[in-house]
């Protein structure tokens, strides 16, 4: 459950990514949602690239260096290895599931499908 949540909040945070492109980006909130990312991205290799591409455009464009420089911030790296954390606590199958819908939930043919309803 605990990990439903936090996939759901990181999906509604890159859909709102948007005003996240026209503001300063929160050190703590980047940090969690990289650890989830990378949890998944070791989870499930097959999502790499819509994990990559869900973190592109969560982050929008930025001042080059930004990114690499918020990523060394201590709030940063603190709310990284929580959001990792949190998914070891959890079942490994229950994460996997959890990341492989994710991943199917960013493809372009689920989108598509959602087109046609």
């Amino acid at each position: 459950m605990k990990t439903r949540i936090i996939f759901g909040i990181g999906l509604a945070i890159a859909m709102s990514c948007s005003t996240w492109a026209e503001q300063p980006l929160d050190p703590a909130q980047v940090g969690s949602f990289d650890g989830m990312l990378n949890v998944c991205r070791e989870i499930n290799p097959a999502g790499i690239s819509a994990y990559n591409k869900l973190r592109e455009t969560l982050l929008g464009q930025q001042p080059e260096g930004a990114v690499e420089a918020l990523t060394q911030t201590p709030e940063y790296r603190q709310a990284y290895e929580a959001a990792r954390q949190k998914s070891a606590d959890e079942p490994h199958d229950k994460v996997l599931k959890e990341c492989t819908q994710l991943a199917a939930s960013l493809s372009p043919r689920a989108r598509q499908g959602n087109r046609r309803k």
